[in-house]
């Protein structure tokens, strides 16, 4: 008998025992629950909830301090200050914590605040691109620009992608690009990359083509889409000839076969051969438009693997450019065009041909070329046509004139290939 209620009095202990642990977990767990619950909220009164829950987190602490800071209809910066304190007092290696109480100092004017915050996190995380990159910025307000680049560059050093925005920054406290390509970013292509995009942002377009001309130095093995933006910003801005230059730069460190063009080609890729679609430079064109499928043909090519190809659905009667190459001209100078066409049960009254127009408001009437229907073989096709004198740039077209009774609708295929456009030959005077 002894036994037996011993042994109930232990299994009624030890019963009361796991049920009160089971209590006090619950509890917690709920409590930490609901905090963590709070904690996601968007409202001051959801996050000071969190804190008064679970006040030993330091994560519910930063995230009140970071709302009372940046909230933009009611920011509370001496409350983000002492937030930011307790998150730190509770776990001092909380980096973000850190970098945003430097920021909430600065905001408040407590300037040695701010900086003796900032120099503490950039000796005890040298390696933090984040902290790097906030002290730098501060310190390039402060205007102490040579040890802004210190951090800078420490910045870039962990997470090369900032280079733009390093740039940027740096430009406008210094703006003396060869000492910031020399002393600020570092030599290898995403970080020129990123410091081009930013020079063309900001309409610098003579920084842009500095940098360009140093990355070039580097040896890149580049893709087109990484230096279109270039070409593009300066065919806009009117630098026609060294938008070309770029161009053709690009080009020669991609994985681009050479290409087959007469010498002096004005026009970037006459066959076909890039594959290239929608560049500065390249062949312009939609796959459908107006019942037109527009691409690429192995099958069939007067030269080269390709040639373009036009095949129309018969249900539409399309009126329009359907693809464009554009190229770089010398105003008053005289030019010879040529192409080569083929067609295959190509019907209506108007069939496919070429447009030749100047770019531009003071462009000179378009120049249009014979059309071909019906079905023959690779025929060639020559025009003479000169830039007017404020001609910079040449527009060639495969295009196809509206028939001007609306119910006759073009079937059948074209194909394109060798599109030149070089100057003419000087002609020689009688003596």
């Amino acid at each position: 008998m002894i036994v037996r209620l011993s042994d109930s009095l232990t299994r009624g202990l030890i019963l009361f025992v796991a049920l009160a642990l089971a209590t006090w977990l619950s509890f917690f767990g709920v409590r930490a629950g609901l905090a963590g619950r709070a904690g996601d909220g968007e409202t001051v009164e959801s996050l000071q909830r969190a804190v008064r829950l679970e006040p030993r987190n330091p994560e519910y602490w930063y995230r009140l301090g970071h709302y009372q800071q940046f909230n933009l209809e009611q920011s509370d910066v001496p409350g983000a200050i002492e937030s930011y304190q307790k998150a730190l007092a509770l776990n001092p290696g909380f980096t973000q914590a850190l970098v945003d109480l430097g920021t909430a100092y600065e905001l408040s004017g407590d300037m040695a605040a701010a900086h003796d915050v900032l120099q503490r996190a950039s000796k005890t995380y040298p390696a933090s691109a984040e902290v790097a990159w906030r002290y730098g910025n501060f310190l390039l307000r402060e205007g102490t620009v040579p040890e802004a680049i210190v951090e800078l560059k420490r910045a870039l050093q962990a997470d090369p992608r900032r280079a733009g925005s390093v740039f940027s920054r740096v430009y406008r406290a210094d703006p003396d690009i060869d000492s910031i390509l020399e002393n600020v970013l570092p030599p290898v292509p995403i970080a020129y990359l990123a410091a081009i995009a930013e020079a063309i942002d900001s309409q610098q377009y003579a920084v842009a083509q500095t940098i360009w001309m140093r990355l070039l130095k580097l040896n890149p093995h580049l893709e087109v889409g990484q230096f279109d933006k270039l070409v593009v910003a300066l065919m806009d801005n009117g630098d026609y000839a060294a938008a070309r230059q770029v161009w053709d730069q690009g080009i020669a460190t991609t994985t681009q076969p050479a290409l087959i063009q007469p010498q002096g080609s004005v026009l970037w890729d006459p066959s076909f051969e890039s594959g290239l679609v929608n560049k500065a430079f390249s062949w312009w064109y939609k796959p459908l438009v107006e019942g037109v499928h527009v691409g690429l043909d192995l099958n069939e090519k007067l030269s080269g693997r390709q040639s373009l190809r036009l095949s129309f659905d018969g249900k539409h009667n399309p009126n329009q450019d359907l693809a464009c190459i554009t190229g770089v001209v010398t105003p008053g100078i005289k030019y010879l065009f040529s192409g080569w066409v083929k067609t295959r049960d190509l019907t209506g009254d108007e069939g496919v041909r070429f447009h030749l127009r100047a770019s531009g408001p003071t462009a000179i009437p378009i120049v249009t070329t014979k059309e071909f229907h019906g079905t023959s073989p690779w025929t060639f096709v020559d025009q003479e046509w000169t830039a007017g004198p404020n001609a910079h740039l040449i527009q060639v077209c495969v295009s196809r004139d509206g028939s001007t009774n609306p119910d006759i609708h073009i079937s059948g295929d074209a194909w394109v290939d060798d599109v030149t456009l070089v100057p003419a030959p000087l002609e020689r005077r009688k003596p």
